[in-house]
């Protein structure tokens, strides 16, 4: 019967070590969903109105995947001054009805519209993915 109690401690201190070790584990996999959900996330815009110099942000949400055509661009929108540098991707626009758009390295185009006037947009691909490129389309 002695040999009983210290049986019974060591299994303790199995049980004791793999509930510590499930612990990190179950950590280890609720972070995993959390950046699965951030890198879901929605991209980032600055609006300036031209003529007023107003500006406004807030988040562009994913449209599509990067596979899906652009849609055709009337000749009454022009466009200047493009910008693309690491996740950001910026224009200069002027139309009637128009929208900003901005493909990212995560498998996502990010759009924001419509406009109608003359806007510098300027979209941040979220979690600091690359901009792959970028684009107005409309009238």
């Amino acid at each position: 019967m002695k040999f009983l109690k210290p049986l019974g401690v060591l299994l303790a201190a199995m049980l004791l070590a793999i509930g510590m070790s499930g612990g990190p584990a179950a950590a280890a996999v609720a972070a995993g969903q959390a950046n699965a959900t951030v890198a879901a996330a929605d991209a980032d815009y600055t609006v300036t109105d031209l003529s007023s110099g107003e500006s406004t942000s807030g988040t562009a949400q994913k449209a599509s995947g990067l596979d899906a055509a652009v849609p055709a661009t009337a000749d009454s929108l022009s466009c200047w001054d493009a910008y693309l540098y690491g996740s950001t991707f910026a224009v200069s626009c002027s139309g009637n009805h128009f929208y900003v758009f901005v493909d990212c390295a995560n498998g996502y185009r990010y759009i924001y519209g419509p406009l109608g006037g003359s806007y510098r947009v300027t979209m941040t691909c979220p979690n600091n993915y690359r901009a792959l490129r970028g684009g107005a389309y409309g009238s």
